[in-house]
């Protein structure tokens, strides 16, 4: 076999591992992708359900409720409050 068409299969080979290798690593990344994707939806969703329970958990009135079942807090009325005044500013 000559030279020319040994040197001709050889890059012919060598040019078909890289294609194949090419697609496996394309293949690859693709899944990672739709993996990583998945994962970023799912955490979005997450996000969403945690700001909703900490609306929930936040909201004045419920604050309010366990103020007052817990700690036993009231607001306070004129015979409790004072009012300070600050001359000279």
């Amino acid at each position: 076999m000559p030279l020319k068409i040994k040197v001709s299969v050889l890059v012919l080979l060598v040019s078909a591992v890289f294609v194949i290798n090419g697609s496996f690593e394309h293949r690859k990344l693709s899944h990672e992708w739709q993996a990583l994707g998945n994962e970023h939806n799912r955490l979005q969703e997450e996000y969403g359900r945690l700001m909703l329970e900490y609306s929930t958990l936040a909201a004045p009135s419920r604050v309010e409720r366990m103020a007052r079942q817990k700690l036993n807090m009231v607001f306070p009325n004129k015979n409790n409050t004072r009012v300070i005044q600050i001359h000279g500013q």
